[in-house]
């Protein structure tokens, strides 16, 4: 229970993170190159510093590079989505992507299509009707309300592209975490090319303020993921998923209600509330 409880304030201290960025003016950009450098740091010294030659050559790579890709891009909309839409709307539109995977393991894995899945992505598109609908207290325009969306479909992608190598190429934990590390690398190289791209047009300075950011930002990704993995291995799958899930939307919307004064009208709240049980039901189809 402990895994679960620390994978879940991690998980919901990056949203918190990243809804104080605005407040004190951290550029999301050296922080997020940071964050993944720090990330492929705790991996490689958790795999005793494994040569990269052996990632490389692993018949699963060529996936981790499109999953470190969908990282940082997805990365991006995360932070602008929580600092912007809020943290309560950020970490339902994360976990309802779950149905992009869901979806696909009906037409490519021939997972069978329990009622419970089905049911679930049926109380889906209600859900994310009443969470957008605009009201006197919630009203998403423009830009804006492409934010949760793009990050669901980021989502969706990242996590279907981490079920396929999954189902094909991953063996346990050790292999799971050699695939994360190297994903995070990938991640880092694209980031620091960005970098300094921006910093040469732009003329930005490296601040230390946005290194301290991006090392914090790091630990607490690095951790959430740590404890995630360990948490899968110590409490049944069925359980933790479905629980770590509903947790994240529900610690989200506290967070962003008590802390944040995140106001949302009774129809988003009603539709954050089908979501959660969209998402339960849809864990629970699992075996």
């Amino acid at each position: 229970m402990i895994y679960l409880l620390l994978a879940l304030l991690f998980s919901t201290l990056i949203m918190v993170n990243f809804k104080l960025y605005p407040k004190l003016k951290i550029d999301i950009l050296q922080s997020i190159v940071t964050n993944y450098l720090v990330a492929f740091l705790a991996g490689w010294v958790s795999l005793s510093f494994l040569s990269p030659q052996n990632l490389i050559s692993e018949d699963w790579f060529p996936l981790s590079i499109a999953s470190g890709t969908m990282l940082i891009l997805v990365f991006f909309v995360f932070a602008t989505s929580a600092a912007k839409v809020g943290i309560a709307i950020t970490s339902v539109s994360s976990k309802m992507s779950v149905l992009i995977p869901v979806i696909l393991g009906f037409l490519i894995f021939k997972e069978e299509p329990a009622l419970f899945k089905i049911i679930g992505i049926a109380l889906s598109l209600p859900a994310f009707y009443f969470i957008f609908k605009r009201n006197e207290n919630f009203n998403l325009k423009g830009i804006l309300l492409l934010l949760p969306i793009l990050l669901f479909l980021g989502n969706g992608t990242n996590d279907s592209l981490m079920k396929t190598a999954e189902y094909f190429f991953l063996r346990g934990d050790g292999d799971v975490l050699q695939y994360l590390t190297s994903a995070f690398a990938i991640s880092f190289c694209i980031g620091i090319g960005i970098l300094i791209v921006v910093s040469i047009r732009k003329r930005k300075k490296i601040q230390w303020k946005n290194i301290g950011a991006g090392i914090i930002l790091g630990l607490l990704n690095w951790f959430s993921t740590l404890f995630f993995l360990k948490g899968l291995s110590h409490i049944d799958v069925s359980v933790f998923v479905p629980v770590f899930n509903v947790g994240i939307v529900s610690l989200g919307a506290l967070v962003g209600l008590i802390f944040f004064r995140e106001r949302l009208g009774k129809w988003n709240v009603f539709g954050l509330l089908l979501a959660i049980v969209s998402i339960l039901l849809i864990a629970l189809g699992y075996d």
